[in-house]
């Protein structure tokens, strides 16, 4: 229990009154009466809310997805039979973002009130939920303070939302195309087609000597290009992956945006797989396709941890060499080093590059660009260009070395990561790159 608003200002005025007892002696019997009513006003209310039960009904497991808001809703019902007024406070787990949520609201005797509450995810994991503690009055003149409800549990799951926009999309783009007719599509691929017979300009390594045995003229093979492409999805798990961008850590933006990533390549019918690094490379997920492998992808960077060690490019590039076999795009989500550690980088790209098609969709930094741009107004903003300058002009200088070895770089932010990457892997098959 605990005193009202109004038992507060009461009290406050009775004390204000007593003043006015030295100018008229007899007023001190009002005042006494009054206070006495008053005790006795607040004894009957606080005993009236012992008597009073609160139900909850809630969800008692929420998925939460990061970065988005979800709302969540919790019914309250009262065995009172009179008017009250409710001061409803949910302390939310560090994963939730804000930290807590304060409501106030009226329920009439045998009404259910209905509470839309609102979170963020701000960290992939697993946390209990607090009870609700509810504060309710009559009059005003007292309040109790109850928790309501057990404990729930809060699962913050990588981004799901994203993915069924993106397929409502991509089905609504399906049906407006319905009628139209696939081109084939130009190139050499390595799916057999057919034999036909050699013309000048063909490929000396694609005669098949045995069809061209047994015909007594040359035959060649034909190929087309692949309707399932190899798309291999490394994630950069090391110290600069843990630093927060809108109160979300860099790794949980690139895990949001893998998850969207691998379903995209899906629909299109190419393989997926996944793997993460730092000084080390882990085995990750073989490229697959299928409802079942886009679960194991979401099931995969569930768990990813940002780990405060380097991130180590080459032993990326190593592992990729042993473990590739085909022709496949390799889409890194990364955040570009600093201009003194480069050369492991620019060396990485050098082994992948021959065979393969790295693709960087990097996270830059909008206020370091910012402040690289802007013109300083005093000594000490200057400092701060200055030192903002050469880290900007030293990334692009980084991303312009990059291209000119053979590899696709994407500048994008933290809201766009995912989208950005989309466009990338939709430009490289337009292209054909692969």
């Amino acid at each position: 229990m605990r005193p009202g608003q109004l038992l507060i200002r009461l009290a406050v005025l009775i004390a204000a009154s007593s003043l006015l007892v030295a100018a008229i002696p007899l007023f001190v019997w009002f005042l006494f009466v009054l206070s006495v009513l008053l005790v006795l006003l607040v004894v009957s209310e606080a005993l009236a809310l012992r008597r009073i039960t609160l139900t909850i009904e809630r969800q008692p497991k929420l998925a939460i997805p990061l970065g988005e808001l979800e709302t969540t809703i919790v019914r309250i019902e009262t065995s009172a039979r009179a008017t009250l007024r409710l001061t409803i406070r949910q302390r939310w787990p560090e994963i939730l973002e804000p930290r807590s949520t304060m409501r106030e609201a009226i329920i009439r005797a045998g009404e259910a009130l209905a509470l839309e509450l609102q979170v963020r995810g701000i960290e992939r994991g697993t946390a209990n939920i607090e009870p609700l503690y509810v504060a309710f009055t009559i009059r005003g003149l007292v309040e109790r303070i109850v928790p309501v409800g057990d404990a729930t549990v809060v699962h913050v799951l990588p981004n799901l939302h994203a993915v069924g926009r993106m397929h409502k999309r991509l089905n609504n783009y399906a049906l407006r195309s319905l009628g139209a007719r696939t081109s084939p599509r130009i190139g050499k691929g390595r799916d057999f087609d057919r034999l036909r017979d050699y013309h000048i300009d063909d490929d000396y390594r694609d005669i098949a000597w045995r069809a061209s045995a047994r015909h007594g003229r040359l035959i060649v093979r034909d190929f087309r290009m692949e309707r399932s492409q190899e798309i291999l999805l490394c994630l950069d798990r090391g110290h600069r992956m843990a630093a927060r961008v809108e109160q979300i850590t860099r790794l949980d933006h690139a895990v949001n945006a893998a998850v969207l990533i691998s379903y995209v390549c899906n629909r299109m019918e190419d393989k997926t797989g996944i793997l993460s690094f730092d000084t080390a490379v882990d085995k990750g997920l073989p490229s697959q396709r299928g409802a079942a492998h886009l679960r194991a992808i979401t099931a995969y960077v569930s768990q990813l941890e940002a780990e405060y060690r380097h991130t180590d490019y080459l032993a990326l590039a190593a592992n990729l060499r042993r473990r590739l076999h085909h022709r496949t795009l390799i889409l890194i989500l990364t955040v570009l080093p600093e201009r003194e550690e480069r050369f492991d980088l620019l060396r990485a790209v050098d082994l992948l590059a021959p065979q393969h098609l790295p693709l960087f969709v990097v996270l830059t930094d909008r206020d370091l660009r910012a402040q690289a741009e802007l013109l300083p107004a005093n000594r000490d903003e200057l400092s701060r260009t200055l030192v903002a300058r050469d880290l900007w002009l030293g990334h692009v200088e980084l991303t312009r070395e990059l291209r000119s070895r053979g590899a696709m770089v994407v500048d994008s932010t933290a809201t766009d990561w995912g989208v950005d990457a989309v466009n990338a892997y939709i430009e490289v098959k337009r292209r054909q790159l692969l």
